[in-house]
């Protein structure tokens, strides 16, 4: 009895933690679009699995130069596209890579900049407590490989419209 309690309040919790996470998402990109920046810089810092920064000016959503650029297999990204990670990843049930079973599914942790409503920073990470809605008895965990998922951070430290 008490289990099923747990996971009513778990499921309760994990579809007010969706809502939330959808409503903040529509309420930058609205923030976002009101402000109309069709032209600005960004600095970006990632972290995991490479440390390193980006210095880009963005004119309508491209890329028209890009002064410092440090990371090596991270594609340059604008506003629309940390956006379009955020929307991914939050209504998505994209699993870590040994699956859902063994990983639980990606999930994202997004803030927002009060004043535009860009992206200010998103953590990617694996949720582990949702293993078990992906459990049968075919797959009981029990061969799940050993290939990692570090996680992986994005900010921005640096925004500046132009005009």
């Amino acid at each position: 009895m008490l289990l099923s309690i747990g996971g009513v309040a778990f499921w309760s919790h994990q579809l007010f933690l969706k809502n939330y996470a959808q409503n903040q998402l529509a309420q930058a990109k609205k923030n976002w679009t009101t402000q109309a920046v069709n032209h600005y810089r960004l600095k970006i810092n990632y972290t995991a699995p490479d440390n390193c920064q980006q210095e880009l000016e963005i004119k309508n959503e491209k890329v028209i130069a890009i002064s410092q650029n440090t990371c090596t297999n991270t594609p340059p990204l604008t506003v629309t596209k940390l956006f379009q990670e955020i929307a991914t990843l939050t209504d998505s049930q994209q699993c870590g890579p040994n699956g859902c079973a063994c990983d639980g599914t990606m999930s994202v942790h997004a803030t927002y900049d009060n004043k535009f409503g860009y992206p200010s920073q998103l953590e990617i990470s694996l949720a582990p407590e949702k293993r078990w809605l992906y459990l049968n008895p075919l797959h009981s965990g029990k061969n799940c490989t050993l290939i990692g998922f570090v996680g992986k951070k994005i900010s921005v430290s640096a925004f500046t419209p132009i005009q």
